[in-house]
């Protein structure tokens, strides 16, 4: 838990050295082992926030089902989201191979559980998108080794269609009641929103 809470803090605070110094090669059971750990931790927070939401019953019968859940979604989704980055790094010229496409995301994963507390916040989802975007780009350049201008074009391409896509999803949720602010946690939890974490 210690290598993981440390390798979180470096990619949040100094991403740049860390991708820098980020081995290639060593596995895919170190990377997915982060990860894992990493989602479980966001099954945690959206728990502890059902519980405050709705309730302690409601909270558990939350918990159970994401930590059921999560590693078989957090495997698929990692190695899903893996091979579509995979495919753009390739595409702008990379060399690398699908392992250390999949060590970058895995360790891109590092922001998750701060990101789906500012997902509590409605609109503040987006500010974890273009993080996450910025660390991609980070990435690309110090691992993949892609030019700078060309690792922000294209990611700031996808960041700006996924933009678009919360945005309007939020716009949808807040137009149609379907959420409410943290503060209001009183009212019924039919209400609630649950914050998805923003990867």
């Amino acid at each position: 838990m210690r290598v993981v809470r440390d390798t979180a803090i470096n990619v949040i605070l100094r991403p740049a050295a860390f991708f820098q110094t980020m081995p290639r090669r060593g596995g895919f059971r170190t990377p997915y082992v982060f990860l894992l750990v990493i989602g479980l931790f966001d099954m945690l927070l959206l728990s502890l926030f059902e519980v405050l939401a709705a309730g302690p019953t409601a909270g558990l019968a939350f918990a159970v089902h994401a930590f059921v859940l999560a590693p078989l979604a957090l495997t698929l989704s990692g190695f899903v989201l893996t091979t579509v980055f995979f495919v753009f790094w390739r595409l702008m010229g990379s060399s690398q191979s699908y392992e250390t496409a999949y060590r970058t995301f895995a360790y891109s994963y590092a922001i998750s559980p701060v990101t789906t507390i500012m997902g509590f916040i409605p609109y503040l989802t987006l500010a974890g998108l273009v993080w996450w975007f910025a660390l991609l780009i980070v990435a690309s350049v110090y691992v993949h080794g892609i030019s700078r201008l060309k690792a922000v074009a294209v990611f700031a391409a996808l960041g700006l269609a996924m933009t678009i896509f919360v945005t309007r999803a939020e716009h949808y949720v807040m137009r149609h009641g379907l959420t409410r602010p943290v503060a209001h946690m009183g009212r019924p939890a039919s209400r609630t929103r649950m914050p998805p974490s923003s990867i």
